[in-house]
């Protein structure tokens, strides 16, 4: 029964990586078009707005490339080198993403404030517009078959790159309503105001995008710390564990709980009044206990169940 359950658990584990590369590779195939697109198409507008978009593409696609490897990584077991396996790595390489989105973020600001109180910049518009419709379409798109995925994979490392399609979709969409406005002041004869839209664009843009990286490292800073998480998961360890201690009549108990990545680590200390009551047998069984109504049902976990005699050690 017990190998049955982890036949299913492994197979369960390699479909689920399998969609999550598949994800990815979209993912990377989608930033290697857009930044190229961005990157060309705004130095031939002189476009600063444009080129943002395509230095955030240009970014994703090292950081989606490095989640990729990532995935690969976190599907190998543990070995002599990493013996707790590598899904430490996942909220690592989040947090690390997260940070250089910052600071992506805080230089465009500048550049857009530093434009705005100069001459402004002069875009031409033909190509602006084209270049925004394609890639507010290809942004959303990707987004929303990213944030599929994750949810039917529970990937992290999916959600994460599914936010920032959302981040650079926001961003084109902006770019989008900006040009629109740009030709609409042409046709009403305020053209004198058109070299200030761009800067404001990438003013506004930068401090948007910059909301989502925030979120993103609250919650996976969390996990790089290991700081208990405050989740169903963590209650339903809690109390099954209670239920266990309250049945079998421990004499006190102690639990250290983290998620790392898509791995939870549980360690439960038991404390026990007379060894001899307690063989190998009867705690291999205990153990049994806690691996079927706990890890079961929260997924992948790593499992330590201890015993011993002397309360120092709970």
């Amino acid at each position: 029964m017990t190998q049955t359950l982890n036949q299913e658990v492994s197979l369960a584990s390699r479909l689920r990586i399998s969609r999550e590369k598949l994800s990815l590779r979209i993912s990377l195939a989608g930033t290697i078009l857009m930044a190229a697109c961005g990157l060309i198409v705004g130095i031939q507008v002189n476009s600063q707005a444009i080129m943002l978009d395509g230095v955030f593409s240009l970014l994703s696609m090292g950081m989606t490339g490095l989640s990729l490897y990532t995935a690969h990584l976190v599907s190998r077991p543990e070995d002599e080198q990493f013996q707790f396996g590598y899904t430490h790595l996942e909220p690592l390489i989040t947090v690390i993403n997260g940070l250089v989105i910052l600071m992506i973020c805080g230089f465009a600001f500048y550049s857009g404030i530093t434009a705005l109180f100069t001459e402004g910049t002069q875009v031409e518009l033909d190509v602006a517009l084209s270049y925004a419709v394609f890639s507010t379409f290809l942004c959303f798109g990707i987004f929303f078959t990213e944030r599929y995925i994750s949810k039917e994979v529970q990937s992290e490392l999916v959600r994460v790159d599914s936010q920032e399609w959302l981040v650079d979709g926001i961003l084109s969409a902006t770019i989008l309503i900006g040009f629109i406005a740009v030709a609409t002041l042409d046709g009403l004869g305020h053209s004198q105001w058109n070299n200030y839209i761009d800067p404001i664009l990438v003013s506004a843009l930068s401090l948007a995008a910059a909301m989502l990286p925030v979120s993103v490292l609250r919650r996976n800073l969390k996990e790089v710390l290991l700081i208990t998480p405050n989740n169903k998961a963590k209650k339903r360890v809690d109390r099954t564990l209670l239920n266990i201690a309250e049945h079998h009549d421990f004499k006190d108990y102690s639990c250290h709980f983290v998620k790392v990545g898509r791995r939870y680590d549980l360690e439960v200390n038991i404390l026990i009044d007379d060894p001899d009551e307690w063989p190998i047998e009867r705690q291999d069984q205990i153990r049994e206990v806690i691996n079927s109504s706990i890890v079961r049902l929260i997924g992948d976990t790593w499992l330590s169940v201890s015993f011993t005699a002397k309360s120092k050690w709970l």
